[in-house]
């Protein structure tokens, strides 16, 4: 069964997710069941809560401890309360000591888990890389596009471009090339268009295809600009030979035909009606004698002329106007082509691949394939699936999950998922709530589906979940009309529209939400802000307001953590730190009221002084005559080592002390300026951690955490892109520069952040500043078509600019289908802003003018508040005089008791450690070491495998299991089998081996011994019977060492202290030898 949980915003999903997965957990058909289900969410912050809160869970129940779980697993399973708590204790044993196979993690997560179990099969080498930013990838491939468009090759790219330029240049003014083709660039991370790219890119860098469709899109724009134009020259011909002027014409309608000559190719209805009845061309009191004139000129020829106009417009505007789109944006889809192209080149030659092309990779590896095969090749078979999040899902990931979906549901598992359709706001990442919505139930048979609304909010207290109610079923009617009045005139032509009659409506249908029995009275207020009333503009008026609103707040009992501000874009939120840093600093500002705010980013990396001097040392080891880097080493090492004041170390970083020559600084004692030396040549972590060391930068005063984050993102780079200085710098200065430490979430603070951030969290108060946007806007202005009509189709798909243009157009259900999800997504954010709040929403919203059109959210709030046949419940809380909405009075704090598990403890010593000192662990996949290599010609490769497949053999009769395993893992082929097969046969004829895989033996393949010095030793095998202990250790080279039999000694000698007797081999399987290591217990 398939149950979908329908989870509107605080309504417990987590709990049920919990719920579930623990009831799982108990079912009596495995006792390892937690390795057979998969839990999937959408970020590592859900992913972490949901296995803390299963963790949590099954500890409370394994204590004995009060658990809401408890009484329905006793119920279900019919055990006592003593037998649930057994339960609980064995399944949390086994979950930690087997938390490697604790399957909750990020949806990328386990494609990326899968696709590197089939590497092999779509030809990628083991050891690649998942590159989490796109974006450092896009700069990457926008950088060589300039860099290569001298090549002759690129001589339509460089026209491309060059009108690309042209266009942006007039529409926006923006003269910044690079930057507007990299944000072109993020359209190649769409699914629609990875799903065509292969083929678009054949088609574009076909010259003669090409030329071809770019002419006849050219041919059909001609042919009608030259049939309206020579019929607009036509009627001025006639309006000339009778010496009529525009000026005699009723609203000049015939400088119409002046227009059309011109090229402005637009008619206006007023134009039409002339076509079919000469009153409508000139105005009741116009002189008889002109009247006369024209009748005789529409008499003969100046008719036809309109009718003429008018059918062509009526007839080919259609296609012209297609036409005209098409031609447009035709550069941009070469453009992105070429983009695209770049990028794989980059990928290739990094060995890199983008966490956006996991989905379409996995996605060709498991169409038309047998679910089971995939479950095999990841190592496990999983049975239950639980989806979070369900409504960001994208197409491409869910035709990934769904053969595994289907299989579950064959063999009769419990599977799950879990979403909400007004929460989705995520499209622009390839999230389609249309899949929650439509598609699962295209998929499934209904008997195979159970559906649950989560139908009582747990968090929000009852004026706030009433008002969320009533406006959201308001707006989503208000929405869903102007959409449908849009379409009115094109309905009858197109069915597809028809479904869209609806959709807003059915996507709000479960808005309503009951209330928790525990719930508080609540308050909501909307202040509308009368642009003309304030000159400096309503969001200014909206920030000023704002300080006092917070000090009202902090009156009330509010603590600033508990305080939220909301904003869509990150210059709204950067407007409300400048205002409350500003106004701190004023007379106005009140000594007990806090006005820090914390982003939800936390505090910038680079910011640090300490990491400042690390960075300087680093450009100077580059070039050490960079002046500007030396007076920030010089000034960063003053105040952070040598604590100096801020003057004094301004005074000796600007200083002219003359430096000796290979010194670094003057300031530096001559022992550091020759360990910098030192360290100018080592790998770039171990440089970074010899500077930390040297200065005992971790040690200056509060840089401990910032030095520590600094060092971590120089470990990450070294170990995922290069150990290179030059280009960990580079990286630094385009991406690295605006890391972020996350803040810890006790800090007391306003938080401040943008509504797609605060998805998933509440806040006791939610103050929303600039609560105003439009409903039919989006991030970027391309959307991706698939046009059906010859010749337009000869393209598979084509990006167009969205605008009303299209809705005459071969586009049209593309414009209306776009203008849907617009209005649901922007509704949406509405949504989620509002119901993140648990005892205050609080907004300020522009004053819309009389008798607005549903255009903007103020405009819709309005409407829904001032209708009051439609909705007097929200009516009964407007004031029209104050243009306040108020349900309710404010309300005041309940004062919570502090946490008093919390403990705060600061670090006196950062610790650094030396390179030979370091903890090796030891890696577990061999795979990624493989050489890309048939095992019969490298060694290195015949060597891993062999000793791989010992390895995973208990008794002889593994062998076949062991061999089968490796050729699924993509270890070796199926023609590599037949080689370890014959090298098999070969070991078990030499003496002794078959008594080491005997099956009345105790085996223990590279088993840790650890030693208390913390030295750890691994033989290969030890085989024990009763009171008698083997040692063997594999080699698979082709010549002996002494030092092999010296290793064997130092096992048997560790093995024999544990009481036992003593024998030691080693195997060299290559040559065909055992040899018996002879040994005196010291």
């Amino acid at each position: 069964m398939l149950n979908i949980y329908r989870a509107s915003a605080g309504s417990g999903k987590t709990y049920r997710l919990t719920q579930d997965y623990i009831r799982l957990l108990f079912s009596p058909q495995r006792e390892d069941m937690y390795r057979h289900i998969l839990a999937v969410t959408f970020t590592n912050k859900a992913t972490d809560e949901m296995k803390s809160r299963i963790l949590k869970e099954l500890n409370k129940l394994s204590e004995g401890l009060s658990s809401n779980y408890r009484a329905d697993l006793m119920q279900e399973f019919h055990l006592t309360e003593e037998e649930v708590n057994q339960k609980a204790r064995k399944i949390l044993i086994s979950l930690l000591h087997e938390y490697s196979l604790f399957s909750v993690s990020t949806i990328d997560a386990f494609f990326q888990q899968v696709i590197r179990n089939f590497a092999r099969e779509i030809g990628i080498h083991g050891g690649y890389k998942v590159e989490m930013d796109a974006e450092l990838m896009l700069n990457q491939a926008v950088d060589n596009l300039f860099f290569e468009l001298s090549q002759k090759e690129n001589e339509q790219l460089l026209n491309w471009l060059i009108d690309f330029a042209e266009e942006t240049i007039e529409q926006t003014g923006n003269w910044n090339l690079e930057d507007n083709i990299k944000k072109l660039g993020n359209e190649i991370f769409k699914e629609n268009y990875q799903y065509k790219v292969e083929e678009i890119n054949v088609k574009l860098h076909d010259r003669d295809f090409l030329r071809s469709y770019i002419q006849k899109i050219k041919k059909i724009k001609i042919d009608f600009e030259t049939k309206v134009k020579q019929t607009a020259e036509q009627a001025l011909h006639i309006l000339a030979s009778y010496d009529l002027k525009h000026e005699d014409f009723k609203w000049s309608l015939t400088n119409t035909f002046e227009k059309l000559k011109n090229g402005n190719f637009e008619i206006s209805n007023r134009f039409i009606d002339c076509a079919y009845e000469v009153t409508n061309c000139y105005k009741k009191d116009t002189n008889n004698d002109i009247i006369n004139i024209i009748e005789q000129a529409y008499q003969n020829g100046l008719q036809q002329c309109f009718i003429g106009i008018v059918e062509l417009f009526n007839m080919d505007f259609f296609i012209y106007n297609s036409a005209i789109i098409i031609l447009k944006n035709i550069n941009t889809l070469g453009i992105l082509t070429d983009i695209a192209a770049q990028i794989k080149k980059l990928t290739t030659d990094q060995n890199t691949m983008l966490i956006s092309d996991v989905n379409l990779l996995l996605n060709r590896i498991i169409d038309h394939s047998d679910a089971p095969y995939v479950f095999e090749k990841i190592g496990t078979r999983l049975e239950h699936f639980m989806i979070d999040e369900f409504q960001d899902t994208s197409v491409l990931q869910w035709k990934n999950f769904y053969p595994l979906i289907l299989n579950s549901l064959s063999e009769g598992k419990f599977n799950l998922v879990v979403g909400d359709v007004k929460q989705s706001i995520y499209r622009w990442r390839n999230s389609d709530w249309k899949i929650l919505d439509e598609q699962i139930y295209n998929d499934f048979s209904l008997e195979q589906l159970h559906e649950e609304n989560l139908a009582t909010n747990w968090r929000s207290d009852r004026n706030i979940v009433e008002f969320n109610n009533a406006f959201f079923f308001q707006a989503a009617r208000l929405l869903q009309s102007k959409l449908n009045e849009a379409m009115k005139s094109v309905l009858s032509q197109y069915n597809e529209l028809n479904k869209f009659t609806t959709k807003i409506e059915h996507a709000y249908s479960n808005v309503y939400q009951q209330i928790s029995p525990k719930a508080g009275l609540g308050h909501v207020k909307f202040t509308f802000i009368d642009e003309e009333e304030n000159e400096e503009g309503w969001q200014a008026e909206s920030l000023n307001r704002l300080p006092s609103l917070l000090e009202d707040l902090q009156d009330r009992g509010y603590q600033p953590k508990d305080i939220a501000i909301l904003v869509r874009k990150n210059e709204e939120a950067q407007a409300v730190v400048e205002k409350l840093l500003n106004y701190k600093t004023t007379p106005e500002a009140k000594e007990n009221c806090c006005y820090d705010v914390l982003g939800n980013e936390g505090l910038l990396i680079g910011n640090s002084g300490g990491v400042r001097f690390i960075l300087g040392i680093l450009y100077l080891f580059i070039n050490q005559k960079d002046s500007i880097q030396q007076t920030i080493l010089n000034y960063e090492y003053a105040k952070g080592r040598l604590k100096k004041s801020e003057n004094e170390a301004l005074q000796l970083g600007f200083s002219d002390v003359d430096t000796e020559k290979d010194a670094f600084s003057p300031l530096f004692t001559k022992e550091e300026n020759c360990q910098l030396n030192y360290l100018q040549h080592c790998p770039l972590y171990d440089m970074v951690e010899g500077i930390i060391s040297l200065f005992e930068v971790g040690n200056w005063q509060n840089e401990a955490v910032f030095v520590q984050a600094f060092q971590d993102l120089v470990f990450d780079f070294s170990v995922n892109k290069t150990a290179d200085l030059n280009s960990f710098l580079e990286w630094w200065e385009e991406t690295g520069f605006q890391k972020f430490i996350p803040m810890p979430e006790n800090q007391n603070a306003i938080r401040i952040m943008t509504i797609h951030k605060a998805k998933g969290l509440a806040f006791k108060v939610v103050i929303i500043p600039f609560c105003d946007w439009n409903m039919d806007t989006r991030q970027r202005n391309i959307i991706w078509c698939k046009p059906k009509i010859s010749p337009f189709n000869e393209l598979p798909l084509l990006p167009v600019e969205y605008t009303s243009k299209l809705e005459n157009s071969i586009f049209t259900v593309d414009y209306f289908s776009e203008q849907l999800h617009l209005y649901i997504d922007n509704l949406n954010i509405a949504y989620v802003a509002f119901t993140r709040a648990k005892n205050e929403l609080i907004g300020f919203c522009k004053m819309p003018k009389k008798n607005s059109k549903v255009v903007s959210l103020s405009t819709l709030l309005m409407t829904s508040f001032e209708n009051v046949a439609e909705n007097s419940e929200l009516n009964a809380h407007f004031s029209s005089e104050t243009n306040t909405f108020e349900w309710d009075e404010p309300t005041i704090a309940f004062k919570e008791a502090e946490n008093e598990n919390f403990i705060s403890k600061k670090i006196n010593r950062y610790p650094c450690v030396s390179s030979k000192d370091r903890l090796q662990i030891r890696s577990q996949n061999f795979i990624q070491f493989l050489d890309n290599q048939h095992l019969t010609d490298s060694r290195l490769n015949y060597g891993m495998v062999m000793h791989e497949v010992l390895r995973q053999m208990i008794n002889r009769s593994d062998q076949e299991k062991a061999i089968q395993k490796m050729i699924m893992m993509g270890a070796i082929t199926a023609e590599e089998s037949k080689i370890v097969e014959q090298e098999l046969e070969a070991f078990w004829n030499l003496s002794e081996t078959k008594k080491w895989f005997a099956a009345d033996v105790k085996v223990m393949n590279e088993i840790t011994i650890l030693m208390p010095t913390g030295e750890q030793f691994r033989p290969d095998r030890v085989v024990i019977r009763g009171n008698e202990a083997t040692v063997i250790d594999y080699k698979f080279g082709e010549k002996e060492s002494g030092n092999y039999l010296q290793q064997v000694k130092q096992y048997m000698n560790l093995i024999s202290q544990m009481g036992y007797k003593v024998k030691g081999y080693v195997c060299y399987v290559s040559l065909r030898k055992v040899v018996k290591v002879n040994w005196l217990k010291n």
